[in-house]
C-alpha cells in the first residue's frame, strides 16, 4: 500500500480551480493541482496524494460520471488512503456528494469542497475551503460520518446540505438542521453524527431517471413526452409536486401510463423544506397518486429523490422494497 496514511486530493473542477483567462475573456478551469498545493502549509502538502481527475465545470457532470468517480475513491481506500478531499463546482456539489454518500461504505472520510468565487477574485474562499476540507479529512472526528461537504467554515452532511444562494459566501445551508460540525482555527469539531440510511455499494446507478417540476398549469407536455415511445421509456421519474404532493390533473394520464409500464414514479414536494402529506383526496392529490402505485418520497428534495431512486433502480429494488429504501432515513 504505497499511499498508506496519506490524504487524497481529487481534482474535479469547479470555481475553486478557475482563474481569469484574457484569451477566453472569462474565468476558466486553469489552476493546476500543483498550484493548489502551494496554497497549503508544507506539512500538509507533503502528505497529499494527488489525483488529477477532471477540470470541468460541475454542470458538465452526470450520474454516470459521479459513479465513475466512486470507482476511483474505492480504489484509493484499498490502496491505503486515510481520507479524501474532492474539489468540485458548487453547481452540483450537493448532488454529487449525496450520490456518493448513498454508496460509500468505508469509514474513511470523503469531503467535498468548492468555492463561491474563483481563486483569483479578491476575497475568494478557495484556499481556506481547501485547507479546512483537508483538516477535516485528516481528523478522526470525521471517521464513519459518511460523505461530508466542508465549506464556509462548516461541515455539512451530504444528505442535508442544499444551496440557498449562488453568490453569497454563506449560500449553503442545512434546512431545519444546521451543519454537523465546524472548523475553528485548526480544530475540527463534529457536533452530531449524520443520520445515514441503507448504504448500497458497488452498484451502477440508473442514469435515465427524469425530474418533472410542477408549475401553474405547466409540465403536461414534458411528462407526456416521456411516454411517447414504449421502446425509450425512462428508468424512473420523480415528480416535484406542489405543496403536499399535488399535481395538475393533466399529468394523470401520463403518470398512469408510466406506472402501467412498470416505470417507478416517485412523488416529492417542490417546497424547499417540504414533505409529501397524504391528507387530501381530489384529482391529482397525493392519496390518489398512491392509489395508482406512485411511490412516496417523504421529505426528500426532488433532486436528492432522483439520485436515491437512481441507486435503488441500479440495485434492482422494486415494489415495497424500493419504498422501504426511499423511507430509510435519508
Amino acid at each position: 500500500m504505497p499511499n498508506r496514511g496519506k490524504i487524497a486530493l481529487v481534482m474535479a473542477g469547479g470555481e475553486i480551480g478557475m482563474r481569469y483567462s484574457e484569451r477566453k475573456n472569462g474565468h476558466t478551469p486553469e489552476v493546476t493541482a500543483e498550484e493548489m498545493l502551494q496554497w497549503l502549509p508544507p506539512e500538509i502538502a507533503e502528505e497529499i496524494h494527488l489525483v488529477d481527475w477532471s477540470h470541468q465545470a460541475s454542470s458538465h457532470y452526470s450520474i454516470r460520471m459521479t459513479s465513475d468517480l466512486m470507482d476511483i475513491l474505492n480504489k484509493l481506500v484499498i490502496d491505503g488512503i486515510q481520507g479524501i478531499v474532492i474539489t468540485c463546482g458548487t453547481d452540483t456539489i450537493e448532488e454529487m456528494a449525496y450520490l456518493a454518500d448513498l454508496m460509500w461504505a468505508y469509514p474513511q472520510p470523503v469531503i467535498f469542497t468548492g468555492a463561491t468565487y474563483p481563486s483569483d477574485v479578491i476575497g475568494t474562499d478557495s484556499s481556506v475551503n481547501l485547507y479546512q476540507a483537508l483538516l477535516s479529512a485528516r481528523s478522526q472526528a470525521c471517521w464513519g460520518a459518511g460523505v461530508l461537504v466542508c465549506i464556509q467554515d462548516c461541515i455539512f452532511a451530504a444528505s442535508e446540505i442544499t444551496q440557498e444562494s449562488n453568490y453569497r459566501r454563506s449560500g449553503f445551508v442545512a434546512l431545519d438542521r444546521g451543519p454537523v460540525g465546524e472548523i475553528i482555527g485548526e480544530d475540527v469539531m463534529l457536533r452530531r453524527a449524520p443520520k445515514r440510511g441503507k448504504i448500497i455499494e458497488g452498484v451502477t446507478p440508473a442514469k435515465g431517471v427524469e425530474l418533472i417540476q410542477a408549475s401553474l398549469g405547466g409540465g403536461e407536455r414534458l411528462l407526456a413526452a416521456l411516454t411517447m415511445s414504449s421502446d425509450n421509456l425512462p428508468d424512473g421519474v420523480v415528480l416535484a409536486a406542489f405543496g403536499n404532493g399535488n399535481i395538475f390533473p393533466g399529468w394523470i394520464p401520463s403518470v398512469k401510463a408510466l406506472v402501467r409500464s412498470s416505470v417507478p414514479v416517485l412523488l416529492t414536494s417542490r417546497c424547499s423544506a417540504g414533505r409529501v402529506v397524504n391528507r387530501y383526496c381530489f384529482e391529482g392529490s397525493a392519496s390518489r397518486l398512491f392509489d395508482m402505485g406512485v411511490l412516496n418520497g417523504g421529505d426528500l428534495s426532488p433532486e436528492k429523490a432522483r439520485l436515491k431512486l437512481s441507486v435503488a433502480i441500479g440495485a434492482g429494488l422494486s415494489g415495497p422494497e424500493l419504498q422501504d429504501y426511499i423511507f430509510c432515513q435519508r
